[in-house]
Parts: structure tokens; C-alpha cells; sequence
């Protein structure tokens, strides 16, 4: 099979029937989406043939922006931000609440005041 009939196509770029030595850059498709939030609209540049999603990243916030453009139908983003699955921080209290009992916490601290109050525990540099 002679190749000047052979045509195909890889991720960016064309080749032609009518020359298969040259290789054409694929104009890409710029469409943009506004987000709600913050009111910036964000520039993609997709794939001729790359289906259009309905939201995309926004540049600032990272929220999902909606496409500006008519977008196809049960596209998805991969990758779109969602919720943090951290649990949220724990305070002091919180933390030594869990390995001790209230009680067991006042029995410590009673027993502590007594040693410094008696001397035999380092309080710190003196201020006077």
C-alpha cells in the first residue's frame, strides 16, 4: 500500500494524504468557563476532538465553573476538586479528653500543685 494514502492522527498534531512527511499542529479548542463564586471566567484549551466538559477547575478559587459554551452531554472533569476527606483538627482539650477522665485529670493537676507548692518541682526561672 503506497503511503500517500495512509492519513492519521496523534494527540496534537495531523498528518496529511497529500504529504505524509509533513506533520500539522491541530488548532486547539479554546472554551471558556465561569465561575460562580468569584466571578472569574477561565480559559481551557482542549482537544479538537476532546469532548467538552460541563464544569472545569476555576483558576482562582478552584471551585467548578460552568462552561460558557453549549457542553456535551454526561462529560465529566477528571480531577475536579472535591471536599477534603481530613477530619478537622482537634483542640488541646479535646485530645486529653480522650486518653484521660476528668477525674483522673483533677487527681494530676492536684498532685502537681502539691509538689511545687513543696518545692520539689521546678517552676521556672524566678522573676525577681
Amino acid at each position: 500500500m503506497p503511503t500517500a494514502t495512509l492519513t492519521g492522527t496523534m494527540p496534537h498534531r495531523a498528518v496529511t494524504s497529500e504529504n505524509p512527511d509533513r506533520v500539522v499542529p491541530l488548532a486547539p479548542r479554546i472554551v471558556e468557563y465561569l465561575c460562580g463564586q468569584c466571578e472569574l471566567t477561565t480559559t481551557a484549551r482542549l482537544h479538537p476532538d476532546a469532548p467538552i466538559p460541563q464544569l472545569w477547575p476555576c483558576r482562582s478559587c478552584r471551585a467548578g465553573a460552568e462552561c460558557t459554551v453549549e457542553a456535551d452531554e454526561d462529560t465529566e472533569l477528571i480531577g475536579l476538586p472535591t471536599a477534603p476527606k481530613t477530619p478537622p483538627r482537634k483542640t488541646h482539650w479535646e485530645q486529653l479528653s480522650e486518653r484521660r477522665s476528668e477525674d483522673e485529670l483533677e487527681r494530676l493537676l492536684e498532685r502537681r500543685q502539691e509538689l511545687l507548692r513543696a518545692g520539689k518541682l521546678y517552676s521556672g526561672p524566678s522573676h525577681q
